[in-house]
């Protein structure tokens, strides 16, 4: 998986990489409010809505940046693009314990997906201010992931 995703990156243009990027934090943003609103308590809820707000300023920030470097730049995703950082379907079903439960591993899958993106796009931009970022969007989505696993245990 990770060597088809460093190909796919390396004959992918620069521009189209962040819409990937926005492409999976506006998914995480959403999903994350579909669970906040379907949580099974209100530490969870908290939970949630906290990553929603933190994936939507993720999504702002990569906005900005893809305006700023590539202002006349605009993409058509596909579904293998958006496969690079999402898991399962981008609407979550969350009816019961057992689909919230599915919901959480589709998550906790995309946030390990979408870790490894950043990370390999960490070896594709050059510019200290952008790898930082990178940097620390891959380090986001692992602790994402575990929160996930905490939120599952508990």
């Amino acid at each position: 998986m990770i060597e088809n995703l460093l190909e796919r990156l390396r004959q992918m243009p620069d521009a189209k990489k962040l819409a990937v990027a926005i492409y999976g934090e506006s998914v995480a943003s959403y999903r994350y409010a579909v669970l906040a609103e379907r949580a099974l308590n209100d530490r969870h809820r908290q939970i949630f809505n906290q990553m929603k707000e933190e994936e939507h300023q993720h999504q702002v920030a990569m906005e900005r940046l893809a305006r700023k470097l590539f202002p006349d730049n605009d993409f058509v995703l596909s579904a293998e693009d958006k496969d690079l950082v999402i898991v399962g379907n981008r609407m979550l079903q969350v009816t019961d314990e057992v689909s919230f439960r599915r919901a959480m591993e589709f998550l906790h899958e995309t946030e390990l997906r979408t870790g490894r993106f950043y990370e390999a796009l960490y070896e594709h931009f050059s510019g200290d201010e952008m790898r930082a970022f990178l940097k620390e969007m891959a380090e986001e989505c692992v602790e994402h992931a575990n929160s996930l696993l905490e939120i599952d245990a508990s």
